[in-house]
């Protein structure tokens, strides 16, 4: 794994342990060239576009990936983290109470009848096969 592929690396996965975010339009956009050129399919590619490739990578690595990574960090204020948690837990109580709602309907008892018989055959309730790996 060459030097550009771990800083690549290293940026697409920074943000999931980080109590940061870059609100800039740019690193959204630098992380969906990223995203793209690192999934490219170098065998569907011509000679010419694999060496574009190449110097667009050396062009990023050169300069310009200091500059998509200086954008000004903005740091989440406990407010803000306060009402991502909020919104969560109202989120999952609407999805328990649609279940609580859907497990009272005759179409869910309906289902449960169905899944019961069919097991016994080796199938879920929707006629599929039940594989079980061992």
């Amino acid at each position: 794994m060459s030097d550009i592929e771990k800083k690549l690396e290293n940026y697409l996965n920074d943000d999931e342990d980080n109590d940061e975010y870059f609100p800039d339009e740019d690193t959204k956009m630098m992380d969906k060239m990223m995203d793209f050129i690192m999934n490219l399919n170098t065998e569907s590619l011509s000679e010419d576009q694999i060496e574009e490739v190449t110097e667009i990578i050396d062009d990023i690595a050169d300069d310009d990936m200091d500059e998509a990574f200086s954008a000004k960090k903005v740091k989440i204020r406990p407010s803000d983290k306060r009402k991502r948690r909020m919104e969560y837990r109202r989120k999952r109580a609407q999805i328990k109470m649609k279940a609580k709602k859907f497990r009272r309907t005759t179409k869910y008892k309906r289902w449960t009848r169905m899944k019961k018989r069919k097991a016994t055959s080796g199938k879920t309730a929707r006629g599929k096969r039940i594989r079980k790996f061992l």
